[in-house]
């Protein structure tokens, strides 16, 4: 039987630790029974999500744009990086708590949404030092 079991966008179950160790050792990128490719995981969800966010905060310190006049396929990117931080701080990526805690502050200044996301840092590592501090300035 398959031990905490992940279900994978193919419909497979495979077990979440195991997975994780083959991803961690860059063995499994597909799944081991169909071969179709895996979403990435906790690690590889946060540095996407990180990455299309600092994209976009680059175009608004260029000032290419601004938060307030963001196009719209920027802002569906926004709304993407939004989905995966969640989706990576629910599986207990604690730097995507933080990160989302952020985003949730400085751009979209929705202040117990990042609230809730700083106490979910710092309950999963109570010594996160930054958590703390943007808690402390909300």
């Amino acid at each position: 039987p398959v031990r905490s079991p992940v279900e994978l966008p193919c419909g497979h179950a495979y077990c979440g630790a195991c997975l994780a160790e083959l991803r961690s050792k860059k063995v499994a990128q597909a799944c081991p029974l169909c071969r179709a490719e895996l979403p990435p995981g906790l690690d590889g969800l946060h540095e996407l999500a990180y990455r299309t966010y600092g994209r976009i905060v680059g175009m608004v310190h260029r000032g290419e744009t601004s938060w307030a006049s963001l196009p719209a396929a920027e802002q569906e990117e926004m709304d993407e990086v939004i989905a995966m931080l969640t989706e990576a701080a629910a599986q207990g990526h604690v730097g995507a708590n933080f990160d989302l805690g952020v985003l949730l502050h400085e751009v979209r200044k929705d202040f117990d949404g990042a609230e809730a996301a700083y106490r979910a840092a710092i309950t999963a590592d109570p010594g996160y030092a930054s958590a703390h501090s943007n808690l402390g300035i909300l």
